[in-house]
């Protein structure tokens, strides 16, 4: 598909459009229970640990099957994962819509995760089998932002959706969605596999390769921190902190999480192309992510602190700096051989995913410390802990990453 019969419009039917729509619904499905929590909660029961449990293992399924999934991906290509990751999407949801209990939908949202949460590298995958190699950046951009626009759905459209229909109106239908991408990818794309680069190195031998390099320790602590606090507040506490400590009704807290996803919009659009331009200008690559993780850390300690409680702005600059982390993977792919670029990422989609669960069900548990008010409500002190907490782990991860600039950009000069 990389001949010249390969039209634009033919890349974007055949695999911009079924994997964007994937990744829209990893988004989706990501941030849903910051708007589905009140339901959820009504519905089952759950107090604060079992919610932050249940959204996170969305997660922890994606962070275990990352590893053999970008070997999967290598040995029988984008087409036919991404056909079984749908599969599995459709019986997750199912599974959801018909839940009677806390257990089957956890089972149901781990399924999830193992159908969508990691569609992303398929999609990568994808654009770098059939897009020509200087499209490459074009055809990672519109899958972006077919996620960015699933972010998007999450907040107050979901909410406006549910004004209507029952929760689990909208898994049936994500069901269907799902069952008719596998049909059009399987009978609508063609087969195919990029040549898989032999060096005569073992997994294993690469996967040692790139944790014992010593710039991966510098960058992708602090990087996976700051992705992973933005992934554990987006996905799910954002909501309980605006109703319980800034006393937003629903209403309210759908307009933040709105604005926060379109921040994310632009934060994914200006970031990237922000630090190509100055990179070629000379600005180290690693200075730019520590200084959008500063900010991010301003945004979630202003939430620690109750500074600004009603106020937007916190949510649009954590939306706008909350996938900075994602800069990593230029500063890696610049010191690795580029045929270990999956594997690298592969790697920090682990530590990320991981900590996202350790997050999520940590504040839950945390919440759960002090117990909930007769109205459902959690103390203000318990934010305070569980949030100030998740602050300080990211400040200590920047810190080392702001001592190691000189050394990260001795590193750069000597890669070239």
């Amino acid at each position: 598909m990389k001949s010249s019969a390969s039209t634009p419009i033919r890349l974007v039917l055949l695999v911009v459009m079924p994997f964007g729509v994937g990744y829209f619904l990893s988004f989706l499905f990501r941030n849903t229970n910051a708007v589905l929590a009140p339901e959820l909660i009504r519905t089952f029961g759950l107090d604060a640990s079992e919610l932050g449990v249940l959204t996170a293992v969305f997660f922890a399924a994606a962070a275990l099957q990352y590893v053999p999934l970008a070997l999967l991906l290598d040995r029988f290509g984008p087409k036919r994962i991404f056909i079984g990751q749908a599969i599995i999407t459709v019986i997750a949801c199912l599974m959801t819509a018909w839940a009677e209990s806390f257990a089957m939908l956890v089972v149901a949202r781990g399924l999830i995760g193992i159908g969508v949460a990691a569609c992303l590298t398929t999609a990568f995958k994808a654009i770098i089998v059939w897009f020509p190699r200087d499209r490459l950046a074009t055809g990672n951009g519109m899958i972006m932002f077919a996620g960015a626009l699933g972010a998007v759905t999450s907040t107050r459209p979901l909410q406006m959706f549910l004004a209507n229909h029952d929760w689990r109106e909208m898994f049936i239908l994500a069901a269907i969605v799902s069952a008719a991408l596998a049909l059009f990818v399987a009978f609508a794309m063609p087969e195919r596999n990029s040549e898989r680069v032999a060096d005569g190195r073992s997994s294993f031998t690469v996967y040692r390769e790139i944790l014992t390099h010593p710039v991966y320790w510098r960058v992708s602590p602090a990087a996976a921190f700051g992705l992973a606090g933005f992934f554990a507040i987006q996905g799910l506490w954002a909501n309980g902190w605006m109703s319980d400590v800034a006393g937003l009704d629903q209403a309210a807290i759908g307009q933040r999480l709105l604005a926060m996803a379109l921040a994310m919009i632009a934060g994914t659009l200006i970031n990237g192309a922000m630090i190509d331009a100055l990179a070629r200008r000379g600005f180290d690559r690693s200075a730019y992510m520590a200084i959008g993780l500063g900010g991010l850390l301003f945004a979630e300690f202003a939430l620690a602190t109750k500074l600004d409680p009603q106020a937007y702005w916190p949510w649009l600059l954590m939306g706008f700096t909350g996938n900075i982390g994602a800069l990593v993977h230029p500063i890696l792919n610049r010191v690795y051989p580029v045929h270990y670029a999956a594997r690298s990422i592969s790697t920090i989609a682990v530590l990320t995913f991981t900590l996202v669960f350790v997050i999520q069900s940590g504040i839950g548990f945390i919440l759960d410390l002090w117990g909930a008010r007769p109205d459902g409500s959690y103390p203000e002190i318990a934010y305070y802990v569980g949030f100030g907490i998740l602050v300080f782990a990211q400040g200590a991860c920047l810190l080392y990453l702001v001592i190691s600039l000189p050394r990260l950009r001795a590193e750069a000069r000597k890669a070239g």
